[in-house]
Parts: C-alpha cells; structure tokens; sequence
C-alpha cells in the first residue's frame, strides 16, 4: 500500500477489540479496503477506494469503524470509547496465518458479492458487510463474526435481523 510498516514494539497498548488487519484488494477494476477485527473476526469493507484514502488510512478505519458498528446496533457512548482508542494507529506487518487465511476467504466471497449485485457502483456495501459477518468462521466456532462481536461488546448475541430482500420491477 506505500506505507512504511511500524514494529510490533512500536505498537500501543491494546483496546477494547484489540488489532485489526487491512488488505487493499482490487474488486471490478477498483481498489477495495477490507478491514478483519483480529479476534472476532468482524469485517468491513471500503469500497472505491482512492490514493488519498490510502494516506489517512486510519481516520478512514475510524470514520468507517464508527459507521459499522452504529449499524449493528452498539450504543453511541462505546463506539465514541472504541474510536478513541484508535485515535493513533500503527500499521504494523502480521504473521496471523488464521486472520489472513480468513480474510481470504472474505475476499473470495466480497468480490462474489460485488460481482452479483451488478458491479461496485450498483452494490449494497451495508448488505455486502452484513453477509460477510454472517459467514460462520472455523476459527469462532463455527459462530458468526457479527454475533461475536456483540458478545465481546455487550455481552449477548444481536436480534437477527430479518433478510434483506429486493424487488424487482419488470
């Protein structure tokens, strides 16, 4: 991605979800952020992604962080403490084969998505992010990463959410 990568030592103290891992992909011909949460497995996406997004890629992970979880439901008050523990961040190379084999998979079933929705310019990011944290993860359990992500954030598993469904004029 350009950027020099810090040493782990170099790394702060860790939060409340801990690190988190970035590959820059390139969906349709474009450039695509995918952020995998190291423990939980919880994953976003940031499509269309430009040069400058690539220079302030962590005010990118915040900004697009905050927007994930206050979908999935977590109280404003936790998020607002989640970003500020990411107000500095390190990018730092990773040796967790797990996570990358993960995100892997996560790629595979992203590019999958995008190309079913019709293109980048005609998907659904939410929907495409709540697919992704609905894939049951080995690593988990077989559990979903959305599913443990509101475990360690709240203590109990979401209300599922009813599928998203589509209408079709013809």
């Amino acid at each position: 991605m350009g950027i020099q990568p810090a040493t782990v030592a170099e790394i702060g103290k860790p939060s409340l979800l801990g690190d988190w891992h970035v590959n820059l992909l390139r969906v349709s011909r474009r450039k695509v952020l995918l952020f995998t949460n190291e423990d939980a497995l919880y994953s976003f996406v940031v499509l269309g992604v430009r040069k400058a997004d690539l220079d302030r890629i962590a005010e990118v992970f915040v900004t697009n962080l905050r927007q994930n979880l206050t979908y999935e439901g977590i109280p404003t008050d936790l998020i607002d403490r989640i970003a500020l523990e990411y107000r500095e961040a390190a990018i730092a190379q990773t040796d967790n084969r797990s996570v990358l084999g993960s995100m892997n998979d996560l790629a595979w079933h992203l590019k999958h998505y995008v190309y079913d929705a019709g293109g980048i310019e005609s998907c659904d990011v939410w929907a495409i992010n709540g697919k992704l944290n609905q894939i049951p993860q080995r690593p988990l359990g077989w559990k979903f990463s959305a599913e443990v992500i509101h475990e360690c954030l709240l203590g109990a598993a979401p209300i599922p959410l009813p599928p998203i469904r589509h209408l079709s004029l013809n």
